[in-house]
């Protein structure tokens, strides 16, 4: 598809539309909230649709970290660390 260019105007209540190749190519619709995330160190930002229901956006989120983990036996000992405190 190759380098597609779309521009807006901010205006002075410092607001902008999005441009319909932009707003059809990340699939968002009236009513959509937008993540801007700023590239550090870069004057970039990239653009995604928020997820309607973040619970089960972010479900599973940070499984790895529990690989191998009897988490039962984590959460009493975690338990009984604290009553001793």
């Amino acid at each position: 598809m190759g380098l597609q260019i779309a521009s807006s105007t901010i205006s002075e209540a410092n607001q902008t539309a999005v441009p319909s190749l932009i707003r059809s190519s990340i699939g968002a619709k009236p009513g959509d909230k937008l993540i801007w995330k700023l590239e550090p160190g870069k004057k970039t930002a990239k653009i995604k649709v928020a997820p309607q229901d973040w619970g089960n956006y972010l479900s599973g989120l940070g499984k790895e970290v529990w690989k191998g983990v009897d988490v039962d036996k984590y959460i009493k000992q975690g338990r009984r660390d604290r009553k001793t405190r």
